[in-house]
């Protein structure tokens, strides 16, 4: 049964497998985390394509990019590198553009383009997701905490689609954002 499923469903399992690995390496702040989260983009890319999420497989590109940036990033930092908490205003202003976002996104998606899934839900994940990611890469503590929410209503959204593998996967994210948060939280700078 399962390996019927993986043959079925082989670019969301290699999506899985990839995306499990990044968020493991950077948790452990290894310079790796970014080449899984880029072949992982690739993949899911692929996947919410076929599935109608179009904001969700236009931020896989926007995650290639970052990953891009994010490798190099971490690459020339020091070694023994510290997390940072953001300022009260950085975080008022990356969520409200992330909504910002979600709203024009969703719009322009529902006017725009037809079979699309959950526009304006899943275009302000995507903008979430967005401003996440630039927590992570310049490593504020607040980007674990920013994923478990957006974690858990991504499971729900992937449930109502039927991406059984997928809504897996972001139940393990919710687990592995708390553990990043916490590891996180040992090396933080004072």
């Amino acid at each position: 049964m399962i390996v019927s499923w993986i043959k079925e469903n082989i670019w969301e399992f290699s999506g899985i497998i990839c995306s499990l690995l990044g968020v493991y390496f950077s948790i452990q702040q290894h310079l790796a985390a970014w080449i899984w989260n880029i072949l992982a983009s690739l993949l899911f890319g692929i996947l919410f394509y076929q599935h109608g999420l179009y904001s969700d497989m236009e931020l896989q590109g926007f995650f290639i990019a970052m990953g891009i940036y994010g490798f190099y990033q971490w690459r020339k930092e020091e070694k023994n590198w510290k997390a940072e908490k953001s300022t009260r205003l950085s975080l008022i202003l990356g969520i409200t553009c992330s909504l910002a976002y979600g709203l024009i996104a969703g719009y322009l998606h529902t006017r725009l383009t037809h079979l699309v899934s959950f526009a304006y839900v899943d275009a302000t994940l995507t903008g979430l997701s967005i401003f996440g990611t630039w927590l992570a890469i310049h490593k504020k503590i607040e980007n674990w905490i920013l994923w478990i929410m957006v974690d858990i209503v991504y499971v729900i959204m992937y449930i109502q689609k039927a991406l059984w593998g997928t809504s897996l996967l972001y139940v393990l994210f919710i687990f592995l954002a708390i553990k990043g948060l916490h590891h996180w939280k040992q090396n933080l700078k004072s």
